[in-house]
């Protein structure tokens, strides 16, 4: 089920997304953050943080990006002593620090849960900087204790944002959770370049919540086999490959048909010049 918006309103955000800055070209000076929830990143299960570190690495081995940066793969190590590829929500002033010392352009931000708000915090932070953000993918965005602002308004510096988050239902009160909401950029409160990705799952809230970045991100691997789309790289190659807004936009629709059909989870989606809803 589709509701189209006004002619206005269409032509404008096509306009907008046809136009935007693409990447490709040399991404030698690119550099990818990754950042978890929690009070710390233990808190985390397990298999998203792994999912985490295999994401940054899937990246950095696509064919392309190892062509297009010497072979050495966006940058991901920012801070002293760090010891995974993803890094912690608490920790996004010294990487918004970190980053004031690079070109970092292309630039892939990834937030989950106080991850996706710390995320925006970071975005925020480097707007002051002058730097764009390529791609902003957050899920299911919780706020920080120390926001800079709603963590559910995208700075105009992010050329592009993808938003998971839960819509309850009732098995959610099995394991409340703290859950997302929608997107709509900081300034005039538009949903340009953005697409909410609204995900219904009928299960307690912590395990929706963990859902909410782990399917997306391929879900369980059976056999190095993963069960659900891989959104997120196909979005994160899609940007760095030169892919415009809208095409990166629309070409995500199949991947969550996918996802709404596998795990049987009415999606609904939301952008400038569409609203959407995916049946399983």
């Amino acid at each position: 089920m589709t509701k189209r918006r006004s002619t206005k309103a269409r032509k404008t955000a096509k306009r907008r997304s046809r136009t935007a800055s693409v990447v490709a070209g040399d991404l030698s000076a690119g550099v990818i953050v990754v950042l978890s929830g929690g009070g710390w990143d233990a808190m985390n299960p397990l298999e998203v943080r792994q999912r985490m570190d295999e994401y940054i690495g899937q990246v950095n081995a696509d064919p392309f990006v190892l062509a297009h940066t010497g072979g050495n793969g966006l940058t991901f190590t920012l801070l002293p002593n760090q010891q995974t590829a993803h890094l912690h929500q608490a920790d996004w002033r010294p990487i918004c620090a970190a980053l004031n010392l690079l070109t970092a352009n292309p630039l892939i931000l990834v937030g989950h849960s106080n991850g996706g708000a710390a995320a925006v915090d970071l975005a925020r932070c480097l707007q002051t900087q002058g730097k764009s953000v390529d791609l902003l993918f957050t899920c299911d965005s919780v706020f920080t204790l120390d926001d800079n602002g709603p963590v559910n308004r995208i700075p105009a510096n992010v050329k592009l944002n993808f938003n998971t988050y839960v819509i309850p239902t009732l098995a959610w009160i099995l394991a409340p959770f703290p859950i997302g909401t929608r997107n709509r950029r900081q300034v005039g409160n538009s949903l340009a370049s953005i697409l909410n990705i609204g995900l219904t799952y009928n299960l307690p809230g912590a395990l929706a919540h963990r859902n909410a970045f782990y399917e997306p991100a391929g879900g369980d691997r059976i056999g190095g086999v993963y069960q659900r789309p891989r959104l997120l790289l196909e979005t994160t190659l899609a940007v760095l490959h030169g892919q415009t807004n809208l095409a990166v936009i629309n070409g995500a629709e199949p991947s969550l048909q996918s996802l709404a059909t596998k795990s049987h989870v009415v999606i609904e989606l939301e952008t400038a010049t569409f609203s959407k809803t995916l049946l399983p």
